[in-house]
């Protein structure tokens, strides 16, 4: 398909529209259709938010400055062991919280305004949750909590895809 009438550009359209969500994903790719999946563009957000815990966010692994690749590939598995480690711990912890309810709030609220549809709005990533439940339990002399993992289900990957 051509998508813009100036600066036209020929393109994928991926669709993708679940029942849990209330509008469709359209999205435009340079992708052929064969290549093209819109799940993982579902992924972008996570991929993001999993580089800014690995770089500047979390780990640091920008000050690393190591070049030998037995040496990194060591490193990145710490890294992931890690990573599923405080979030697991953050998960967890999350899960434990108690449901906020706007009912109890006046009607002029900043919550309120900001509320979202999700029952409860996540204030804090899973990482930094973790991270900070973690570095808590170490300064106070505790044992730190080992977490437990329960990935959601992936929904399965339909291909729409248009090439008009």
């Amino acid at each position: 398909m051509v998508c813009f009438k100036s600066n036209a550009l020929k393109c994928t359209l991926l669709a993708r529209r679940d029942d849990h969500h209330t509008e469709a994903w359209l999205i435009v790719t340079d992708l052929s259709p064969e290549q093209a999946a819109v799940c993982w563009y579902a992924l972008r957000a996570w991929i993001e938010s999993g580089f800014k815990d690995t770089k500047r966010g979390g780990w640091q692994w920008q000050h690393t400055q190591i070049t030998d690749p037995a040496r990194a590939a060591r490193h990145w598995l710490a890294i992931a062991v890690a990573t599923l480690w405080v979030v697991s711990v953050g998960g967890e912890t999350e899960a434990t919280l108690p449901v906020s309810t706007l009912a109890e709030l006046p009607e002029s609220h900043v919550a309120r305004r900001r509320a979202t549809k999700r029952s409860r709005p996540r204030l804090l990533s899973c990482f930094r949750r973790g991270w900070l439940v973690l570095i808590g339990q170490l300064i106070a002399g505790q044992c730190v909590p080992m977490g437990r993992f329960y990935p959601e289900p992936w929904p399965t990957c339909r291909l729409v895809a248009s090439t008009a």
